[in-house]
């Protein structure tokens, strides 16, 4: 799936449904365990309690949670690639889904015509995956899906450029399976944010 904003709320839901179903495991064999761990990893905890999750109690409804976000997830892949989820619309009652074009400011709700603040939605999903690891290209991929104006070649360049501290500006936090280089998205747009800033006041200068 591509990942967007939208898709790390789906994540989020998943998990949340995953980690249920371990903690109940867990609590009826009073064992204790991890549960800070990822969507892989909580898939790989369940895979050999698949006939107990399957007679357990809360099997229908855990069934129908994964089913719900997974049609969810469907819907993000199905979104046009010029367009961004930016929640839902804060006027009570409304609850339309806003998808504004990628590089949009402000937004109009379709149904009550309340005005949005894309910027401070996108910064806010930012937050909240910030933590998300993978390959350069696909980090700077989805920065740019979220409306921030970054090249790949300009975060190819960060790997190697040092700072006044004769520091590297941005670097790797592993490798793949495949031996690629992993960057976490928090880091690179904070060296996207400290540019930006310093050539703010350059030009200001």
């Amino acid at each position: 799936m591509v990942f967007r904003i939208g898709a790390a709320e789906v994540a989020d839901r998943i998990t949340e449904v995953l980690r249920s179903m371990l903690a109940a495991w867990v609590s009826e064999q009073e064992r204790p365990v991890h549960r800070m761990l990822s969507v892989p990893q909580l898939v790989a905890s369940l895979d050999p309690l698949r006939d107990w999750v399957v007679k357990h109690a809360q099997a229908e409804e855990w069934h129908d949670r994964l089913l719900e976000q997974c049609l969810k997830a469907l819907e993000q892949i199905d979104i046009p690639p010029e367009r961004v989820f930016a929640g839902v619309c804060p006027t009570g009652g409304c609850g339309v889904e806003l998808w504004p074009i990628i590089g949009e400011d402000v937004t109009v709700c379709p149904r009550c015509q309340a005005q949005v603040d894309v910027r401070a939605r996108r910064r806010e999903g930012l937050r909240r995956i910030e933590a998300f690891e993978a390959p350069l290209s696909r980090v700077v991929d989805t920065l740019r899906a979220a409306g921030e104006q970054i090249t790949y070649e300009q975060a190819r360049k960060w790997t190697s450029r040092r700072d006044g501290h004769d520091r590297v500006m941005l670097n790797a936090v592993g490798h793949d399976q495949r031996g690629t280089k992993l960057y976490r998205l928090g880091d690179v747009r904070a060296v996207l944010t400290r540019t930006t800033r310093r050539k703010a006041r350059s030009l200001r200068a």
